[in-house]
C-alpha cells in the first residue's frame, strides 16, 4: 500500500528541535527570522513570511490582497479545500475554472473565458509540484485588475521554464503572493507550518502585523489595520 505521506526526519532534525525547546523562544524567535531569510533566498523573493500553517497564509493573502464581502475568487477545482476556503472567510465567494487536462492546473482559457467582472483574485495551484501557467494566468488575471496568489504548497523547491528562462516557484513576477505548505505529507515539513512570499514590501508589512494580530510598538498603527489582526505566527519548533 502507498503511505498517505512518509516523512524524513533525521537526527540533525531532532536536535534543531530540541535546541529551540531549550531556547528563550518557543515561538516567533531568531529560528524564525533566519527561517524566513533563508526560504526568501532559496525561492527567489525578496519577502518571506512564516505562518503557523499554509492555510493561514493564504487567508492572510487575501486581507492582504484586499478581497472581501462581494468580491469573487477563482481557483481550481483540483486542489484541497484551502485554496477555496480563504476566499470564504473573508466573505467572498469562490468560484472555479475548468482544469488543462494535460497540467490538471488551472486553465487560463478557461479563466478568461467565465470571467466576470466581479473577480478580486485568482489562486493559481501548483498541483502536485508542476507549476501553472503562470505568465498566462497572470495576463488574464492583470488585464482585469485581479491579484494573482499562486498556491505553492506542493511545490517547495519545484519552479518551471519560460522563453528559456529557469523560475522558481515564487520567484517569479507572474504571482503577487505565493504560498507554501510545510505539512508532513509536502515536499518538506516542519511539522506543521507555512510562509508567504512576496516582492511587494507593502504585502509582506501588512502580512507580518496581521499574522501577530497586529500587535506593534506603533500606536498609530492600530487606525490603519483596526480589527484585521489574526493570530498565525509561526513557532520555533515548527508547530
Amino acid at each position: 500500500m502507498i503511505p498517505y505521506g512518509k516523512q524524513s526526519i533525521d537526527d540533525d532534525d531532532i536536535a534543531a528541535v530540541v535546541a529551540a525547546l531549550k531556547s528563550d523562544f518557543l515561538t516567533c524567535g531568531p529560528e524564525v527570522d533566519a527561517f524566513e531569510a533563508e526560504f526568501a533566498e532559496m525561492v527567489g523573493a525578496k519577502y518571506a513570511v512564516a505562518m503557523c500553517n499554509a492555510t493561514a497564509a493564504l487567508h492572510i493573502a487575501m486581507i492582504v490582497a484586499g478581497v472581501k464581502s462581494g468580491d469573487r475568487v477563482v481557483t481550481t477545482p483540483n486542489t484541497f479545500l484551502a485554496s477555496a476556503n480563504c476566499a470564504a472567510y473573508v466573505g467572498a465567494t469562490p468560484d472555479f475554472a475548468d482544469i488543462d487536462p494535460l497540467t490538471y492546473n488551472l486553465c487560463p482559457r478557461a479563466l478568461e473565458a467565465n470571467w466576470r467582472d466581479d473577480t478580486k483574485a485568482v489562486v493559481a495551484v501548483a498541483f502536485g509540484g508542476q507549476a501553472a501557467d503562470m505568465p498566462e494566468i497572470a495576463r488574464v488575471a492583470r488585464e482585469r485588475g485581479a491579484v494573482v496568489i499562486e498556491d505553492a504548497c506542493h511545490g517547495t523547491g519545484g519552479g518551471f521554464e519560460y522563453e528559456g528562462k529557469a523560475y522558481k516557484l515564487g520567484g517569479h513576477p507572474w504571482a503577487d503572493m505565493t504560498t507554501f505548505s510545510f505539512h508532513p505529507v509536502k515536499t518538506m515539513t516542519t511539522g506543521e507550518g507555512g510562509v508567504l512570499v512576496t516582492d511587494n514590501p507593502e504585502y509582506a508589512e501588512k502580512a507580518r502585523l496581521l499574522r501577530m494580530h497586529g500587535m506593534v510598538r506603533d500606536p498609530e498603527a492600530f487606525r490603519v489595520f483596526g480589527r484585521e489582526g489574526t493570530g498565525n505566527r509561526k513557532q520555533e519548533t515548527g508547530n
